[in-house]
């Protein structure tokens, strides 16, 4: 049996408020020696999981921007073809998202019709941003690199429920992260999660098995998707209230949960 761990990486396999490195490449280690695919699964850019991917030595398929695309090395799958694709650095990208550039017009037309003051990465300096996230430039650089989505970083806290209204009644969609939240033109988590599902059971002939790992809100289409679904503690020790039936709710927060998580799984398969 084929084991699959999709899994958010902020506040869930990274810790949001102490992120480490470290502890990440031993978590992700352990997931390799165990023969387990990791798929990244998150809002952060192309860029961004490329950073990560490359000081964690992971090189499995990935999820960037909310399932704004989908990118899996060209010779990952070897009896799955993969179609609706481009080929870029040896990659096959399957790209669900709609441009940025059109997300950032409707956005500009909505701050002005509604008279609502937010600021997105694409308004901002990478001096700027860094500043706000408290991110190294270089960072931040990364995270403004956005082709299917806008992360909106500065908002009156009063007029959040307006502008997700707003939002839905103009065509767009809003995913709630940990700090900000995304716009994009309607993919989310799952719509990635689909692609891969779908790939893996036809390359292992549905000899497959797939958990998630998250802690918010933008996670639940990736859980509701999988077959075992676990949720780890918000750093408030609370647990986000999805909407999943079977969901496996972890007493631990962020990296500690996602430890924890793996460890059950890993046991999982101790069964006969």
């Amino acid at each position: 049996m084929e084991k699959v761990i999709f899994t958010d990486i902020d506040g869930t396999l990274l810790d949001s408020r102490f992120p480490n490195m470290n502890k990440m490449k031993e978590l992700v280690g352990m997931t390799s020696q165990n023969g387990i695919h990791l798929i990244f699964c998150s809002s952060k850019t192309e860029l961004e999981q490329n950073k990560i991917k490359s000081e964690v030595y992971l090189h499995e398929p990935y999820i960037v921007e909310n399932g704004g695309a989908t990118i899996i090395p060209i010779n990952y799958f070897k009896k799955t073809k993969i179609t609706n694709s481009r080929i870029s650095q040896n990659n096959y990208i399957i790209e669900t998202g709609g441009p940025a550039t059109k997300i950032r017009s409707l956005l500009k037309k909505i701050k002005y019709k509604y008279d609502i003051d937010f600021k997105g990465v694409s308004d901002l300096t990478v001096s700027e941003l860094s500043k706000i996230t408290k991110l190294s430039q270089e960072y931040a650089s990364r995270m403004m690199d956005r082709k299917y989505s806008e992360t909106i970083v500065q908002i009156n806290n009063m007029k959040i429920t307006d502008f997700a209204k707003i939002i839905e009644k103009e065509g767009l969609n809003i995913i709630p992260g940990n700090q900000y939240f995304d716009i994009t033109l309607g993919n989310d988590k799952g719509t990635g999660v689909n692609i891969l599902i779908d790939a893996f059971r036809k390359e292992y002939t549905n000899n497959v098995i797939f958990f998630g790992i998250g802690d918010s809100r933008n996670d639940e289409p990736m859980l509701t998707l999988v077959d075992i679904p676990m949720l780890v503690q918000k750093f408030d020790g609370n647990w986000e209230n999805l909407r999943i039936g079977s969901l496996q709710k972890i007493n631990a927060v962020g990296s500690k949960g996602w430890e924890i998580a793996l460890e059950l799984i890993l046991k999982y398969y101790d069964k006969p």
